[in-house]
């Protein structure tokens, strides 16, 4: 499975997923990080919300995010991607607490204003 992240460093979750110039795409299998990309957004998102970030994301299931638009909530609902609010900032603390289920409850109930 595959997680997008956006971010502008690798580092640190963007607090905007529409103003996000890179995702990092982190790949587990069996509960481990097998793998990490990361995936420059050269399309102008906020402008063109259909082609922006779902290209980059369209083969990952799950989207970790602070906050996103309506528009983007639901272009990921239509392509079955599950979009999960966190309040983390590093990215290593997000995949740790998805990796530890605490985000399951909460998955693509409170991003969406």
């Amino acid at each position: 499975m595959k997680i997008a992240i956006p971010t502008q460093d690798g580092l640190h979750l963007t607090i905007d997923f529409g103003k996000a110039d890179t995702f990092l795409i982190v790949t587990i299998q069996s509960g481990e990080v097998m793998d990490e990309e990361l995936r420059k957004n050269r399309l102008n998102t906020y402008m063109e919300k259909k082609k922006g970030p779902l290209v980059l994301i369209s083969d990952c299931t799950v989207v970790l995010v602070h906050k996103m638009d309506t528009v983007f909530c639901k272009l990921l609902q239509e392509n079955h991607i599950e979009y999960i609010k966190t309040d983390e900032n590093l990215i290593t603390n997000a995949i740790l607490r998805y990796l530890e289920h605490e985000y399951r409850k909460e998955a693509n109930t409170c991003c969406c204003p």
